[in-house]
């Protein structure tokens, strides 16, 4: 396939009243030229030198290209885009060569652009292997690439407010020091490159984790999946074990048997299709799963930021208990105003008052705030949940169609004239 893409070889890309079955590979040489210029007048307009623009622009174009092959292997066989791993070999590659070759840059430039290397190399390795997912999955039931195309294109902007704007309540809440993400990849890039910009990394370590890799690999055939598991924290591989385990027992204890009676009742035939529809119900499963993190990690954000909104309190000697949890706060067992004066006079947003305290505070102080919240939660959630309905029954997926008498029995997308 690399060596036709460069060819320019052609092939049955485009059939007739079927539409673009493979995208053209005599296209992938002329964007990878594109993107090669691209970078280096980016990089030289930034005020770098021209030869490290270029070695950037080789580095990373020929990293991407070719280690495509394994993100797209490591996703068929976990699920998992392998964006760390690969990256971490893109960082290496690029840090040895700005940092020990003559280019003409100080250590903080040469570590700049490796670290900007490394991110075009993962969003570019991340977007591959999220595309080449929707077209196997797609391709699965029968759709075109033309359709599966579209749906990409038109998820792209909103997908970026909605990614932008996560991001902009990510980052404020770092910044205050509400949450604490555990972010491991940036964590392991910046002290793998510290190391590296330092001369102290530890190569028998490397080395060491080269020899297990290759020994994974050679015993069980998932060596990248081994290393994974090394590199991702507990909190993230051991639900996967948890939810391979009981995939196993219920495909040992429920499916095979079920399967292998079909098979000796109705045949081989019978039974391969029932075990297709059994399966496909945990995918189904897991596909759900997937999809409620998703919208919970996004709505949790959200709620998150809505609770350090600022918000204008005001404090009354007869009802400052009752209306926000000030006083659990500050550990008041009675209505005692003179603790929130103390309070008042200790916080620089306060402001006192002859009857009354005022302060700036966050949304989470209001004793009715956690009812809202929920209240809202459960809105959202319903709103999308009958959003999601309409849309799936227009498509015809759930509800019961109206049979037309002329309708046509569906037969496979390849298979039809």
């Amino acid at each position: 396939d690399i060596s036709s893409a460069f060819s320019g070889e052609k092939g049955d890309e485009y059939i007739e009243d079927r539409g673009w079955y493979e995208w053209p590979l005599n296209h992938i040489p002329i964007f990878m030229g594109i993107a090669f210029f691209a970078m280096i007048i980016i990089f030289w307009v930034g005020g770098f030198p021209v030869l490290p623009a270029i070695v950037f622009a080789v580095v990373l174009l020929s990293t991407t290209f070719l280690l495509g092959a394994i993100a797209v292997r490591v996703m068929g066989e976990t699920g998992i885009e392998p964006v760390s791993g690969t990256s971490f070999i893109v960082l290496l590659i690029l840090l040895l060569v700005f940092l020990n070759l003559p280019m003409g840059l100080t250590k903080e430039e040469s570590v700049l652009m490796a670290l900007v290397g490394t991110t075009v190399f993962g969003s570019a390795i991340s977007l591959s292997g999220t595309v080449v997912g929707d077209y196997k999955n797609s391709l699965y039931i029968g759709n075109r690439p033309y359709h599966i195309s579209k749906g990409n294109i038109l998820g792209v902007v909103p997908g970026a407010i909605l990614g932008a704007g996560v991001a902009i309540f990510l980052s404020k809440l770092l910044a205050d020091g509400s949450i604490d993400l555990l972010a491991p990849q940036a964590n392991a890039f910046a002290a793998f490159t510290i190391i590296l910009a330092e001369g102290q990394g530890d190569w028998y370590a490397l080395g060491l984790g080269f020899l297990l890799g290759a020994f994974a690999e050679w015993a069980t055939g998932m060596g990248t999946s081994f290393g994974l598991g090394m590199y991702l924290p507990t909190p993230v591989t051991f639900p996967m074990l948890i939810g391979g385990a009981a995939r196993d027992w219920w495909e040992t204890r429920r499916l095979l048997p079920k399967v292998e009676e079909i098979r000796l009742s109705e045949g081989s035939a019978a039974s391969e299709k029932s075990r297709a529809l059994m399966l496909l119900f945990t995918f189904m499963v897991a596909a759900g799963a997937l999809t409620g993190e998703a919208f919970f990690g996004v709505e949790s954000a959200i709620l998150a930021v809505s609770d350090e909104l600022d918000t204008e309190q005001e404090y009354h000697p007869d009802s400052w208990t009752e209306d926000t949890y000030l006083d659990e706060i500050l550990g008041v067992e009675d209505d005692d105003f003179s603790a929130v004066l103390d309070y008042a006079l200790a916080n620089p947003d306060c402001e006192i008052l002859p009857d009354s305290v005022v302060c700036t505070e966050t949304m989470s102080i209001k004793s009715w705030w956690p009812q809202a919240r929920f209240a809202g939660f459960l809105l959202v959630n319903l709103a999308l949940a009958g959003i999601i309905f309409v849309l799936f029954r227009a498509a015809g997926i759930i509800g019961l169609q109206e049979e037309s008498e002329d309708e046509s029995e569906v037969m496979d997308a390849e298979l039809a004239d």
